[in-house]
């Protein structure tokens, strides 16, 4: 039922893996996004899953920071806390 290509889910690990965290997020006090009269957090999961209330993000089309926006974040963090260099104040 829940397995279906059409709907996004992609490869049953994928779809296992996506359930068990939101499963345990559920279990750990995060609101159920779906109406529905069952009790157990999986199967919570299950069902937000295939109402696309939880999707898997695809981590590869997200735009990936490069080394020198690491650096100049670094340095604009390290200049806001008066550390010149980066380094730790006092020394």
């Amino acid at each position: 039922m829940l397995h279906d290509e059409s709907k996004g889910l992609g490869n049953k690990f994928a779809l296992v893996t996506l359930t068990m965290k939101r499963a345990r997020q559920i279990n750990d006090g995060s609101k159920v996004l779906v109406d529905v009269d069952v009790r157990k957090p999986v199967s919570q999961a299950l069902f937000e899953i295939y109402d696309n209330k939880v999707r898997i993000r695809d981590k590869s089309k997200e735009p990936q920071r490069s080394v020198s926006q690491e650096d100049a974040q670094a340095a604009a963090l390290a200049a806001a806390l008066g550390t010149p260099g980066g380094g730790v104040a006092g020394e």
